[in-house]
């Protein structure tokens, strides 16, 4: 556990699923969710096991490595609970790894550790009858196949996908040919309103009876510089679960490479994070959740505290590239505008 200065607290990781439910609540990296359509439960058990390694260290290919393979004879003393769920009348073997020891294991692989920082993309789809996919079309199962799309990305990679509202305050600012027209600061000032750094314009449209093509970009809006980014531009085709699956692992596939550090086992370097409008106990608190949950962080400690400023000051693990990415993917935190000093940063209401 990091050693701070601020407050001390355990983490609880909730393994209870909702019967027949096609939302699924938060997985934990740490958590192999698999079909259980094997009755051996040792293979279930490794195939939970590299479900988890891949989600991670973020690299799909980990599980071809020797030391993978290697790995999956200390199973049982890496298990912190195991069982069964039902979920969406589908049946899956759970398996809960002791987070240290899958680090300890990567570390000793040489491959990367990705921590808590994995933004929820928000996905601006227009679908093939020409409307919004809205939250609540997805979470009512009005399309079954998208949300199970999501479903898996959420399981195998460790990512989730979110859909605006729609409501009326969204049709106001945002529209069917904002979207596909590929009109990005329109759509990036409507994604303000859900906090989303990350947003994808997706047009969804059906081949034939089984097979759709979805066209996607992501994009990352610069609050600074008021500009977009577009990250990746792709074309899938496959079923309607496929492409929304497909999309999101590269979605994975692009976060891997911007949060994911590959430790340093030699002197650890320490940097000064200076943070403005940290005047509550409420957001100090909030200060220390985010430093202990990012990875790139190994300890931190309070240097001053006063009306105007926080200045802490962090030990790393990795560079100071990986610190600051994940620090400018908190939707709380901004670059300091006037200050032209690195890692600055003013805390949003």
């Amino acid at each position: 556990m990091k050693s701070h200065h601020l407050v001390r607290f355990f983490a609880v990781i909730s393994l209870f699923f909702s019967l027949h439910s096609i939302a699924l609540p938060q997985i934990s990296p740490y958590q192999g969710l698999v079909p259980a359509e094997d009755s051996n439960e040792t293979k279930l058990r490794e195939a939970a096991l590299e479900q988890v390694l891949i989600k991670v260290s973020g690299n799909v290919d980990i599980v071809n490595l020797d030391g993978s393979k290697t790995l999956a004879k200390s199973i049982p003393d890496m298990l912190a609970q195991f069982g069964y769920q039902d979920i969406d009348d589908k049946r899956f073997y759970s398996a809960l790894f002791e987070k240290g020891a899958i680090n300890n294991a990567l570390i000793a692989m040489q491959q990367p550790i990705w921590g808590e920082t994995r933004p929820s993309p928000l996905i601006w789809l227009v679908n093939e009858d020409r409307q919004l996919a809205s939250e609540n079309m997805i979470d009512s199962s009005q399309d079954g196949a998208i949300s199970w799309g999501l479903n898996k990305s959420q399981i195998e990679r460790g990512i989730t996908g979110k859909f605006p509202l729609v409501d009326l305050d969204d049709l106001l600012t945002v529209s069917v040919a904002d979207v596909s027209g590929r009109f990005y600061q329109t759509v990036a000032e409507a994604s303000k309103r859900y906090d989303a750094e990350y947003f994808v314009l997706a047009n969804l449209t059906s081949i034939n009876a089984q097979q759709w093509q979805l066209k996607w970009e992501l994009v990352k809006y610069n609050a600074q510089s008021k500009k977009n980014q577009v990250l990746i531009k792709q074309i899938s085709n496959g079923d309607k679960a496929g492409v929304m699956s497909t999309m999101l692992g590269e979605i994975a596939d692009y976060y891997a490479k911007q949060f994911a550090i590959l430790e340093n086992n030699g002197k650890r370097s320490a940097q000064l994070l200076h943070i403005n409008n940290i005047n509550s106990l409420e957001k100090l608190m909030s200060i220390n959740d985010i430093l202990n949950n990012l990875n790139s962080v190994e300890s931190f400690e309070v240097v001053s505290l006063d009306d105007k400023r926080l200045e802490v000051l962090v030990t790393l693990k990795g560079s100071l590239a990986s610190l600051e990415n994940a620090l400018n993917a908190q939707p709380k935190l901004q670059k300091d505008l006037i200050s032209t000093a690195p890692f600055y940063y003013n805390w949003q209401p």
